[in-house]
């Protein structure tokens, strides 16, 4: 599993301790929201509006 998330993000930060809780293991690819990377068209694809989090589980 692979999570985009923003380390200032609140809504990451939850997501991120929800992952802890659970024991699980994912790769952490950082969305820098004040460089706009969420815009950017390769993170619309998996995200169409943008969001921040987005966990990309591993069978897609």
């Amino acid at each position: 599993m692979i999570l985009y998330d923003y380390y200032r993000s609140s809504a990451a930060y939850r997501v991120r301790i929800a992952i802890a809780l659970k024991g699980l293991v994912v790769e952490r690819r950082p969305v820098h929201l004040l460089h706009g990377e969420q815009r950017d068209p390769g993170y619309r694809a998996k995200s169409p509006l943008g969001i921040v989090p987005t966990l990309e589980l591993d069978d897609g």
